[in-house]
């Protein structure tokens, strides 16, 4: 007669075998625990959910956020930090208390999911009290989701090597390589590459090892629905492909924003770390990707910036601008302190950042309600920030050489930060002695 664990076995490697993978497990859990279960993957991306009582889990659609966002308390949240730690650190299921701040309204208990005493997925069960045939259920699930996690692996890796393949061929630009490449990634991945798309490179600064960059991209990707590729190309550098869908055609504030989100999204994985992402042309043929990689790369690499804010996202077509201008360093200070003087002065003074709410406004093309969106102001305070602002500095923002010549004054104060107003202060000091 077969034991109560064999049957179960039984159950969950026919739905292994079968297809039915992490939403099958948890299926399967929630009828025979009757609880809420979540599977999770290294780095809190959702692999499956089953409801049973449908009000333990608050509405998490980031699709829907009017700005994205990497939406993880389990990085910045001291709380519930302390939980992980504690997961790493022993490798033992730990409990978890109910999150109302999250409209997590039930307590849960985490299992890890390890693979050579290295956590790849975390088992949510919503529930605290296990009966002696529910901790053989829950085990019977964790030996069936290591084999999951394993396949996965197995998958993502031979995945991510045809990927690789393909990148570096149109890194190189070997026509050949390139043709051959497409015709493997779409039969074996289904995957069109030849849509439009921008070309971005992400560079960490510690040694990350290359399959947890990838992982943390790929990770992103899936968090945020952002429809890309990626893969690492060294142990601290990935590619990342934003492409267009079949319907509209790539934005560039809707690009800047994503890539504003995924470098949020790494500084939140890696706080220990200087995330830099350079970005290159827009791609629309393979001729494209060369340039593009070129271009990305020599973002990267560029030292214009204070070292002390080395990081962010870099494009390359603005730095073309900023080779040429901070090659005449005597003259820009004049000219930015002139134009942003005293706006800069009254930021300080009033602990408020009129230049960033105009430089928001500019880059959305002066479209008020955009820009307030993005700053997450009502469209009011904005008209009001920027009314203060041409009252205090004497520009008009209606005027098109004012509003170039103040695209260039914050481009050129991004770039050499204080150091404009620094040096006016000092000299200032030394007239007053």
């Amino acid at each position: 007669m077969l034991r109560k664990k064999d049957v179960y076995n039984d159950a969950l490697l026919k739905m292994t075998i079968n297809g039915s993978g992490y939403q099958g497990i948890v299926d399967f859990l929630a009828q025979k625990l009757r609880a809420d279960i979540l599977i999770e993957n290294e780095f809190f991306c959702v692999l499956a959910r089953s409801y049973f009582n449908k009000s333990t889990f608050p509405n998490t659609d980031t699709s829907k956020n009017k700005k994205m966002k990497f939406l993880k308390p389990q990085y910045f949240d001291p709380k519930i930090k302390e939980y992980v730690t504690m997961l790493h650190r022993t490798l033992r299921p730990v409990e978890l208390p109910e999150l109302p701040e999250y409209g997590i309204k039930e307590p849960r208990v985490v299992f890890p999911i390890t693979i050579k005493n290295k956590i790849k997925a975390y088992l949510n069960v919503f529930k605290k009290d296990f009966t002696n045939e529910e901790i053989i259920v829950i085990n019977t699930a964790l030996n069936s989701l290591m084999l999951l996690e394993t396949i996965r692996h197995v998958q993502t890796v031979i995945g991510g090597r045809i990927i690789k393949s393909l990148i570096f061929s149109l890194m190189s630009g070997d026509e050949n390589d390139i043709n051959s490449n497409i015709n493997i990634v779409k039969k074996t991945l289904n995957i069109e590459l030849f849509q439009e798309s921008f070309f971005a490179l992400v560079k960490i600064s510690n040694a990350i090892r290359k399959q947890c960059l990838e992982g943390a991209l790929r990770s992103i990707r899936s968090d945020l629905n952002i429809n890309a590729i990626v893969t690492a190309i060294s142990e601290d550098q990935g590619v990342l492909l934003i492409k267009s869908d079949d319907i509209t055609k790539l934005k560039s504030v809707a690009v800047s924003e994503t890539l504003q989100a995924v470098f949020e999204a790494l500084k939140m994985i890696f706080p220990d770390s200087r995330v830099k992402i350079g970005v290159g042309r827009q791609c629309f043929n393979h001729q494209d990707y060369k340039l593009a990689f070129k271009e990305a790369n020599n973002a990267l690499s560029f030292t214009g910036l204070p070292k002390e804010s080395e990081e962010g996202v870099i494009y390359y077509h603005s730095l073309r601008l900023m080779e040429v201008l901070l090659q005449t360093q005597t003259i820009f200070p004049g000219f930015v302190r002139g134009i942003l003087g005293k706006l800069h002065n009254y930021d300080i003074e009033k602990n408020i950042n009129l230049i960033e709410s105009i430089e928001c406004y500019l880059k959305h093309d002066c479209n008020i309600q955009s820009a307030a969106r993005e700053l997450f102001i009502h469209p009011n305070t904005l008209r009001y920030r920027l009314e203060r602002a041409e009252k205090i500095s004497g520009l008009t923002l209606t005027d098109n050489d004012t509003k170039l010549e103040l695209q260039l004054a914050i481009k050129l104060y991004k770039y050499q930060g204080e150091n404009f107003f620094e040096s006016r202060q000092k000299r200032e000091c030394k007239i007053s002695v």
